[in-house]
């Protein structure tokens, strides 16, 4: 996008021009949880996020193939609720990750998926933040690993 009051000039860029890129929304299943640190120590902070994966192709049929992790967007009051939250919801904990039941939705925002070999669907989100949690969802209704997959192919 060019500022209006700016002059085109053919194979330049500047602050003039402004890269717009679209944001895409995902409903995802939190997996599990870590602890923070620094200013988050003593709260639950990074999310493991996962898809679902209706026909197993990544893993059992009708569950949660993980595609990344954010903490990003998370307000303080956020923190602390999903301390509560997922601390009542945990069924295993390894050093510093509580895994959780996996039916709490969360609307994250990215900019697109990438290629990667570190978790099994083979991509991972770029630039993951929550938007927000979806108390109107089940896990059931969460997108699936198929719908971010197309994405490499947008």
């Amino acid at each position: 996008v060019k500022a209006i009051g700016s002059a085109y000039a053919a194979g330049r860029r500047g602050s003039n021009w402004i890269k717009v890129k679209p944001v895409l929304t995902y409903d995802l299943v939190v997996l599990a949880c870590e602890w923070g640190s620094g200013r988050r120590t003593g709260l639950l902070s990074n999310l493991h996020l996962g898809a679902l994966d209706p026909t197993g192709e990544f893993g059992q049929p009708g569950g949660y193939v993980m595609v990344g992790k954010t903490f990003k967007g998370l307000t303080d009051a956020l923190l602390r609720w999903q301390t509560e939250r997922f601390q009542e919801l945990e069924v295993r904990r390894t050093a510093g990750t509580v895994w959780v039941e996996p039916i709490t939705v969360v609307e994250i925002a990215i900019d697109g998926v990438q290629l990667s070999s570190r978790y099994p669907g083979g991509i991972a989100l770029r630039f993951a933040r929550v938007k927000r949690y979806r108390d109107d969802k089940t896990a059931a209704e969460a997108d699936t690993i198929q719908t971010l997959r197309a994405l490499l192919r947008s």
